[in-house]
């Protein structure tokens, strides 16, 4: 699930003592940039850091691997088999084929690795304004569906018809995520536990730092996804996996007009009804397989099909932010889910939007970033965002650090939505605090902090004083952030 979201581990006051299992392993968090062009959180349990930077270095070199077997950004296996009509492949190849090709059987064509054809016909449509022919996509995809893929494993070959393309992305992530976990207990055999994180994709093993169990946010409402501290469900889970395709960041806008960037494989047309689909799994490739397939499937067949499966499940939120789960997702909540809603809630707006710059410098590190709200006595009310890798960047955010930050509840191992980008974005605040309560009228400030590797730290705080009269407040750019405006109106 190369295209959505990211995932950036979110860090409270705690020390990392006092986090300590009773076989002394010690939470050790690695972060790293433009990794399969996204990014990579390693938490690693291990009693020394010797021990971690094994499992660093081993997981590093297994990502990088395959990437030269799968990427289809530089040249690799991937595009090697794409010019070909037969092609002597690895085993990792072997592999994935064969389980995009059994998806694709089990989903009734919802799932589909053979798509690029159509991905390449949406990418020229934005590029040249005009959208495609939908009876043209149409006949496409029913080519590429029945079109006589050959798969040889004793061979190791190929057979690959002019009608596909191959795009691994929706299967083959989750399938790094298994093999650098695995390569990181080999080389480092002392560690007792492991959360591997890429791009929005998690695959996890062992002891959390979380009474041994790993918390995962899964936010698929906001365009955050870099630690909403208000997620969509907050989830504990054991050894496993979870990943979430979702609508919204990749949209496509052609000839002045908006498109999904999911697509149906049966007519090569985005899909509509589902705007997020989440899913766990004992193994990465299957969660991020599954994930892609609802999207497609919808709910009523989408769920039917997980509840088939031993040990997965899954939740799918529609437009109209209703979640639909299977029998056992409950199983994984922490009580710390979506918070009460205000009856009053609907009644009012309030939005946040502000803008991540990207900037032309060399070793450029994108900002990490705090937006919380006060009140007028400075006492913390509710945490928007908080985007970061290792607390002592936590700590370049002095103004939300020295202030607020132990205040800011219990460790987040990691956060899973749609893929972060610098650009324009949006937060919205449903009026709650951060233990669901309604906030009263009254004065407030709204506080957002940035600071950059490499770079500077600006910080901006708006006061507001919320009754029900509408507003716009705004802050001027500055060295790490775009303009930042505060609305509020009455519906």
């Amino acid at each position: 699930m190369f295209r959505h979201a990211i995932i950036c581990l979110l860090f409270s006051g705690l020390s990392s003592a006092s986090l300590l299992s009773p076989a002394e392993a010690e939470p050790f968090k690695r972060h790293h940039e433009r990794i399969l062009g996204t990014s990579l959180d390693l938490v690693i349990m291990a009693p020394t850091a010797s021990d971690a930077d094994a499992a660093e270095a081993a997981a590093l070199d297994e990502i990088e691997r395959l990437d030269l077997v799968f990427s289809l950004y530089r040249a690799s296996e991937l595009t090697a088999l794409n010019a070909k009509a037969s092609s002597s492949v690895s085993s990792d190849m072997l592999t994935v084929l064969s389980r995009c090709e059994t998806y694709m059987d089990e989903t009734g064509n919802a799932f589909s690795c053979r798509i690029g054809s159509l991905l390449k016909t949406w990418a020229e449509a934005e590029a040249s304004g005009v959208a495609p022919d939908r009876p043209s996509l149409r006949i496409m995809a029913g080519q590429i569906k029945r079109a006589n893929v050959r798969l040889d494993d004793p061979a190791g070959t190929v057979e690959r018809p002019s009608s596909v393309l191959f795009d691994l992305n929706a299967l083959a992530k989750g399938y790094v995520l298994d093999a650098a976990l695995e390569a990181a207990r080999q080389a480092s055999p002392d560690i007792s536990g492991m959360l591997v994180n890429i791009g929005g994709d998690i695959r996890t093993w062992g002891e959390g730092p979380d009474a041994g169990k790993w918390r995962i946010a899964v936010t698929s409402s906001s365009q955050i996804g870099d630690g909403a501290s208000a997620p969509g469900q907050m989830m504990l889970i054991d050894e496993g996996a979870v990943a979430t395709s979702a609508q919204g960041l990749r949209d496509r806008e052609i000839g002045g007009q908006f498109f999904g960037h999911v697509l149906s494989p049966a007519d090569g047309w985005p899909v509509e009804e589902v705007f997020s689909a989440s899913v766990y799994a004992p193994k990465a490739m299957d969660a991020d397989a599954l994930a892609t397939a609802l999207m497609v499937m919808g709910i009523k067949d989408g769920l039917a099909y997980i509840e088939t499966m031993d040990s997965v499940e899954a939740e799918i939120v529609t437009y109209d932010g209703r979640r639909h789960a299977s029998s056992g997702w409950s199983q994984f909540s922490t009580g710390e889910t979506s918070p009460i809603p205000d009856p009053e809630a609907d009644k009012y707006s309030f939005e946040i939007d502000f803008e991540i710059p990207s900037k032309s410098v060399a070793a450029y590190e994108r900002p990490y970033v705090a937006v919380w709200i006060a009140d007028e006595r400075r006492n913390l009310v509710r945490v928007l965002m908080l985007a970061g890798d290792e607390s002592r960047w936590m700590e370049e955010n002095y103004y939300w650090y020295r202030r607020f930050a132990r205040k800011a509840g219990s460790l987040v191992d990691a956060v899973a939505g749609p893929t972060r980008r610098p650009g324009e974005y949006e937060l919205q605040w449903d009026r709650l605090d951060d233990d669901g309560a309604p906030v009263p009228n009254g004065n407030y400030v709204l506080h957002i902090e940035a600071s950059r590797e490499h770079g500077g730290h600006q910080h901006e705080s708006l006061a507001f004083s919320l009754a029900d009269e509408p507003f716009t407040l705004t802050a001027e750019a500055g060295e790490e952030l775009g303009e930042t405006t505060v609305s509020f109106a009455v519906k």
